[in-house]
């Protein structure tokens, strides 16, 4: 299997070389990366503290050249943009996106102003990037986004009661993780299981290929993980992520 080119997309800020640095190691390599600049930066101001950020923000991006070119095999480019709106926004990160829309994308919104940041984590959820920032003590995290839509996922009650059984359970003493192996959660599914499609069936009865169903939306909204439960290569056990322990009590809170 091909790997993804992976690609960052980053807010130009005086210290944008040094985030850079700090996310190949703990975000993601980069094989490509784009710094979005705003037009202003490289014109001289007659007030001495905007005169001195955009000093600071040139050098960076310069520094952030020298220091990414031998790093990302398809270089380094710098995207002007006529103002930090979010239309210029948009148009910069499309024509980057169009480019290689097969590429794994990820935004660094720690820098620029702050409608650069939110406008490039707009287009993280746009693209379905991984958007990540470098916090005061140099730390990188990447930033959460909702892989569902609060209407589909209420749209069946028996996922809202799979979040509820894991989050009964008590938290493992090793990981804190509410979790449940496959068998124990399709058993407690079972005794309140409500079919969705034909209600007025006799057999009301909970079907492997049902909960298989329901696991997988789950697990592709990032609202449960599953993995091997110790020992075996066969048995499963669902873990309640933190998105999903979230999205129980949001939707627990707008039924009230």
């Amino acid at each position: 299997m091909t790997k993804k080119e992976k690609i960052h997309i980053m807010s130009a800020g005086a210290n944008v070389h040094n985030t850079f640095s700090i996310a190949i190691y703990n975000i993601s390599p980069a094989f490509e990366v784009y710094v979005i600049a705003e037009k202003r930066i490289y014109e001289d101001s007659d007030d001495p503290d905007k005169q001195k950020t955009r000093e600071a923000i040139r050098r960076s991006i310069e520094n952030l050249k020298e220091l990414a070119t031998p790093i990302a095999k398809k270089g380094v480019h710098e995207k002007i943009i006529e103002a930090d709106t979010l239309d210029h926004i948009k148009d910069a990160v499309f024509e980057i996106y169009k480019k290689n829309p097969d590429a794994e994308y990820y935004f660094n919104v720690s820098g620029g102003t702050k409608a650069l940041s939110i406008g490039l984590f707009m287009m993280a959820l746009w693209f379905e990037a991984i958007p990540y920032h470098v916090d005061m003590e140099k730390t990188a995290k990447t930033i959460s986004i909702p892989k569902v839509h609060i209407e589909d996922f209420q749209a069946n009650p028996n996922r809202v009661t799979i979040l509820r059984i894991l989050d009964e359970q008590k938290p493992s003493s090793d990981e804190k993780l509410k979790k449940l192996p496959r068998k124990k959660l399709f058993e407690k599914l079972s005794k309140e299981y409500i079919p969705i499609r034909d209600k007025k069936r006799a057999d009301r009865n909970l079907k492997d290929g049902v909960f298989n169903s329901l696991t997988r939306d789950l697990l592709n909204w990032n609202l449960i993980d599953e993995k091997h439960i110790e020992g075996s290569k066969k048995e499963k056990e669902y873990i309640l992520t933190s998105d999903g322990e979230f999205t129980l009590k949001f939707v627990s809170l707008k039924g009230k």
